[in-house]
């Protein structure tokens, strides 16, 4: 070589190895991620998430995911496959922040987003938009930093926007954002080959398909844009554009994102994209039970979600629990159904997942509002103890009758019976045992009291368990002016009709006004016979009202008024009834104080007394509930005991006497 191009050789050679230090061959350790390098964190060691060759394997997240392997995992908000930072989704599989316009000498490189002048309405910034092919015309070839690199940043509309609106081959073309690495918006619009294309593979925060049927909580497939809470086709983002976790503005483009209440439009998914509009009301009751192994409504009332308005699509209301020993079935959700109001919640119970555990808190969640039913928890065989008999005590009055309830601690597994034992027994009746059925917590029996005054107790026992009720038996006697003694008109010759009436209680009573009232077997109302001024009634006395026909015979009590022949009883049935002066004449009214109805009569006090007597015999009230037709007579051992017996059931409260006995005013005052 000739020396005269030596001095030209050094320099030159200086030149070639800067431009090779400067050059393609990336160097690990600089802190700088150059090309082919995943990442550099600025030394060579290995074990810190970047190895020494700058290479960075996929590593579990906090969640047990694991990041760089293409699908979106536990707490990860994206993974594109990669541990590359800048492309939209971090070496943390973190959304990328959105960056700011640059404001340098070029929006891109040689294939830039723009033609010579300007790919768009501007696709960058300083004193070049981007030359090159042209990456991208129409309005606009993207916004944000970059329109893209590679071939073409897109074409038509819009590639994309936000930091990257694509990579590699195609940032997108018409309808589809992009392919390989990333195709979407502001954070990613999928992951793996493609973000979404017509069938729409994409996850997470996917970018949908041709018209758009998924939110943020789709990951959408050919025939569905969602799966789980986004029903929706290609066509169609369904009756609603999600549920309870998807209720966004915009249900995507395209043709509809919805119908129902939700008619959105391609800028707008419309008023409601799911369940914004429904509010829950009650969840309820709390306390109820569930069995270990048992799936099913709780018992023994069933746990119940209630709505404020009926749902105008079906409702998915999501469901928690505070023990994985009691979940929600069909995958801790409660659907309720298109127009209605409430729907019963399935559990399925564990103790296995947490042995011990006696309760369980459910909390059901629409939008932002929460309700909580606490559910406890029974073993599969676990058996029921007796818990009390209420009430803990009565007082029936003779011939009355009382409800009393056996309580159980806990429903039982199987029908359980409880044996009842009435002490002394002369007190009254009650079923020797009651049954608590299976699920059920408690059982109803009825006490009647004898007619006896006395008082005693009825025990309960299961096993060695007991529990006990005092009880009162009383007189049976009434504390108002009843009908004591009526004879309705006779089939013979005998039509001295009358009605007795008795005072048992301690004061005089004023008549004066009073109504005596008559009213046929199946007649419509009553015809009323006032009675006179000065009529009155002593304490344990008796007054007595007869008709035209009546004759007190010989030794016979008189009449203290007569209603002359304002109406006439009949043989077979009627009803007679007494109250004060603004008692009417309608059946219903209740003013009426005592009311008698015999034979045929369909309006009676309980039952109607049977047999109707004979010509010369009467109906009598009782003394008490034990008093018979032969103990009432004239020697009986009640005959002169009064007639105060009134339990409201007529066939219960009388007897049926051969003879007629009435009293008046005159007579003694009883009982004697």
């Amino acid at each position: 070589m000739p020396w005269s191009f030596r001095p030209l050789m050094a320099p030159l050679s200086a030149l070639l190895l800067l431009a090779s230090a400067c050059g393609d061959d990336p160097v690990c350790g600089n802190g700088l991620v150059e090309a082919g390098e995943q990442c550099d964190d600025g030394n060579t060691a290995d074990g810190d998430g970047c190895a020494s060759n700058c290479q960075s394997a996929p590593e579990p997240d906090a969640g047990g995911a694991v990041c760089g392997n293409g699908r979106v995992e536990g707490t990860e908000r994206c993974d594109d496959g990669n541990r590359t930072q800048g492309d939209g989704c971090e070496n943390d599989c973190t959304l990328t922040p959105e960056q700011q316009p640059d404001g340098g000498a070029d929006s891109g490189i040689p294939t830039d987003a723009g033609t010579e002048d300007d790919g768009g309405t501007d696709a960058g910034g300083g004193s070049d938009a981007g030359s090159g092919t042209d990456a991208g015309t129409g309005t606009d070839a993207g916004t944000g930093t970059d329109a893209g690199p590679g071939a073409d940043a897109g074409s038509d509309t819009d590639a994309g926007t936000g930091t990257d609106a694509g990579s590699d081959a195609d940032a997108g073309a018409d309808i589809d954002a992009g392919a390989v690495t990333d195709a979407g918006a502001d954070a990613d619009a999928g992951s793996g080959a493609d973000a979404g294309s017509s069938p729409d593979s994409g996850t997470w925060l996917d970018a949908g398909s041709d018209t758009d049927a998924g939110t943020d909580t789709d990951a959408g497939s050919d025939p569905d844009a969602g799966s789980g809470f986004d029903a929706g086709t290609d066509i169609d983002a369904g009756t609603d554009a999600g549920s309870v976790l998807d209720a966004g503005a915009d249900a995507g483009p395209g043709a509809d994102a919805g119908t129902g209440t939700d008619a959105g439009t391609s800028s707008d998914a419309g008023t409601d994209a799911g369940t914004t509009q429904v509010a829950l009301s009650t969840f309820g009751p709390t306390g109820t039970f569930v069995r270990s192994g048992f799936t099913g409504p709780t018992f023994p009332e069933q746990l119940t979600l209630s709505l404020k308005e009926p749902a105008p699509t079906d409702v998915w209301v999501e469901m928690s629990s505070s023990s994985p020993a009691v979940v929600v079935e069909s995958g801790n959700l409660v659907r309720i159904p298109v127009g209605a109001r409430s729907a019963v919640v399935v559990v399925s119970a564990d103790l296995d997942a947490e042995p011990g555990v006696t309760k369980a808190v459910l909390t059901a969640r629409l939008g932002a509002e929460t309700r909580e039913a606490t559910v406890r928890v029974l073993a599969v065989d676990q058996p029921a103890a007796l818990a009390l008999l209420t009430p803990e005590a009565a007082v029936v009055a003779g011939g009355g009758t009382h409800t009393f309830t056996v309580m159980l601690d806990v429903p039982p597994p199987v029908d359980t019976p409880v044996d009842l034992v009435l002490q002394p027994a002369a007190l009254g009746t009650a079923p020797v045992r009651v049954t608590v059925p299976a699920n059920t917590l408690s059982a109803k029996f009825d006490f009647t009291a004898g007619g006896a005054i006395g008082a005693g107790r009825l025990v309960a026992m299961l096993g060695t368990q007991s529990a006990a009720s005092s009880i009162q038996v009383t007189g049976s006697t009434a504390n108002h002016i009843v009908i004591s003694e009526l004879a309705p008109r006779s089939v013979s010759s005998e039509n001295d009709e009358f009605i007795e009436l008795y005072n048992p209680t301690a004061s005089t009573v004023n008549l004066a006004g009073w109504k005596v009232q008559y009213k046929s077997a199946a007649g419509d109302n009553y015809v009323s016979f006032t009675l006179p001024s000065g009529s009155s009634i002593a304490p344990r006395g008796y007054f007595l009202v007869g008709g035209r026909s009546y004759s007190a015979g010989t030794g016979g009590a008189t009449q203290d008024a007569n209603w002359d022949n304002l109406f006439l009883m009949g043989a077979s049935g009627g009803h007679v009834r007494v109250g004060p002066p603004e008692l009417t004449v309608d059946p219903d009214d209740p003013t009426a104080v005592d009311t008698v109805g015999y034979g045929t009569a369909n309006r009676p006090e309980g039952t109607a007394i049977q047999p109707v007597p004979d010509a010369a015999g009467s109906f009598e009230r009782k003394a008490h509930s034990a008093s018979t037709t032969a103990s009432m007579e004239e020697t009986g051992a009640d005959a002169l005991k009064g007639n105060g017996h009134d339990t409201g059931n007529n066939a219960a409260d009388f007897i049926l006497r051969t003879a007629r006995q009435p009293q008046n005013k005159a007579s003694p005052a009883e009982p004697q």
